[in-house]
């Protein structure tokens, strides 16, 4: 399989070099200079497909539900909690740590300043960047807007209503499909605790 996916890879990325060459969107500098000349270009590309790409791949662990909750460590949570911070003396900080390696330990580890900042600050994101952007009615721009609006119609709305058939229930609910107008099963319900419980866990701390 990922022999397969190393040889789409490696097409495709090629690919996407040829496009941006072709849309004057690629710069080269020093001694890439020479590959301006478009000929010089294709020379440069033809040997790649000569070489195996290393495509690493496998499934997630612990299925979708580990990885949200993974993801939402990083995005609801800070690199390193108060707590773990133990003391800030002459120019030292000590700090716990999770040893993963050794059955998940807890370790102490104690820093010059300096250092604890350049490990901290790589987790810090620029100017202008945000952790979660959100779409549709939940966008910046919208919100204000179309909130109370869905808001309204929840109102106006009655609940979805469920109906049994046979001997076993079938949840239907009153909202039907736009393009075949079928009742659209209810699957899950999502709510703020089920959210919150998946931003339990706090992110390791890079102290590489």
């Amino acid at each position: 399989m990922q022999s397969v996916l190393s040889r789409v890879f490696r097409g495709k990325f090629v690919a996407g070099l040829k496009r941006r060459f072709q849309q004057h969107q690629l710069t080269f500098a020093g001694t890439l200079k020479p590959l301006e000349n478009e000929k010089a270009f294709r020379s440069f590309l033809r040997p790649l497909f000569r070489e195996n790409w290393v495509v690493y791949a496998k499934p997630p662990f612990g299925g979708p539900h580990h990885v949200l909750g993974y993801l939402a460590r990083y995005t609801h949570r800070v690199a390193i909690t108060n707590h773990r911070l133990v003391a800030f003396e002459h120019d030292q900080v000590s700090f716990r740590w999770k040893d993963y390696a050794h059955g998940n330990k807890k370790r102490m580890m104690t820093l010059d300043a300096q250092e604890f900042l350049r490990c901290f600050l790589p987790h810090v994101l620029p100017r202008g960047f945000v952790r979660i952007r959100s779409f549709g009615f939940l966008a910046n721009r919208r919100c204000a807007t179309l909130l109370p609006l869905c808001q309204r119609l929840l109102l106006d709305d009655p609940q979805p209503q469920f109906h049994a058939t046979g001997s076993s229930s079938t949840r239907l609910s009153c909202f039907r499909c736009p393009k075949c107008a079928t009742p659209m099963i209810l699957v899950e319900r999502l709510s703020a605790l089920t959210l919150w419980t998946l931003t339990v866990r706090t992110p390791t701390f890079d102290s590489s």
